[in-house]
């Protein structure tokens, strides 16, 4: 969940780092190889993408359609009614975390096997449909009392393009809320886009046919600030 007021203070603390990294490459010449005032668009640009949890709800039911027939590894199925930009609510996730390692040794499973269960499930998502967890520490990963492993946050995710090219978690997110405004008709780069027809367009089964045709350009400056 978003926290209230969120947006308007990072917006504020951007125009500080905007007014910082433009005076950097005004004064300091040996800063302008750098270029802070990219860094500071790049992280623009990364904030917006996580304070929208519909992209993260998205990408939680792509990768669920994905998966659904894979042995071993889940994500936590959306409530669409009940998500929107600033709130996601998912179902309830059962285990241990990756990162207890005593715990997960005590409640009896292979830890090769879990090993191995992982590695190759990431092969599947990458290869074989070409979206992925692209934050996949251990702190993101759940052991079921099964022995299947869920997978929490996305809200960073990787799309191995038609000709082999990785694209970044922010260009995939955009990628992915275009083609499915594209869809069900939401202007979504502008926030437009209600989780009812976003959800819609996922159930339908919009999102993998719509994959690698549509690309978004960058959003407009401060799209979320006035929220």
């Amino acid at each position: 969940m978003i926290r209230p007021g969120v947006r308007g203070r990072f917006g504020r603390d951007l125009d500080t780092f905007y007014a910082a990294a433009r005076l950097q490459e005004r004064f300091i010449p040996s800063v302008r190889r750098l270029r802070p005032v990219a860094v500071v668009q790049t992280l623009e640009q990364s904030a917006r993408i996580e304070m929208d949890l519909r992209l993260e709800a998205a990408a939680f039911s792509e990768l669920g359609e994905n998966i659904a027939d894979d042995p071993g590894f889940t994500v936590p199925a959306i409530d669409w009614e009940l998500t929107g930009r600033d709130c996601i609510t998912m179902g309830w996730v059962d285990g241990l975390k990756l990162t207890d390692i005593d715990a997960i040794r005590d409640a009896g499973h292979d830890l090769k096997a879990l090993g191995a269960n992982l590695v190759q499930s990431f092969l599947r998502h990458t290869l074989r449909d070409g979206f992925f967890h692209a934050d996949m520490h251990p702190g993101n990963l759940f052991v079921a009392p099964d022995g299947r492993i869920t997978a929490v946050d996305l809200g960073i995710t990787g799309r191995l393009g038609l000709q082999g090219t990785a694209l970044s978690g922010r260009n995939s997110l955009w990628l992915h809320q275009t083609r499915l405004s594209a869809r069900c008709g939401g202007a979504f780069r502008g926030g437009l886009c209600s989780p009812a027809s976003f959800g819609a367009c996922l159930r339908a089964g919009h999102s993998r046919r719509l994959a690698n045709r549509f690309m978004a350009s960058p959003p407009r400056r401060y799209p979320w600030r006035s929220c």
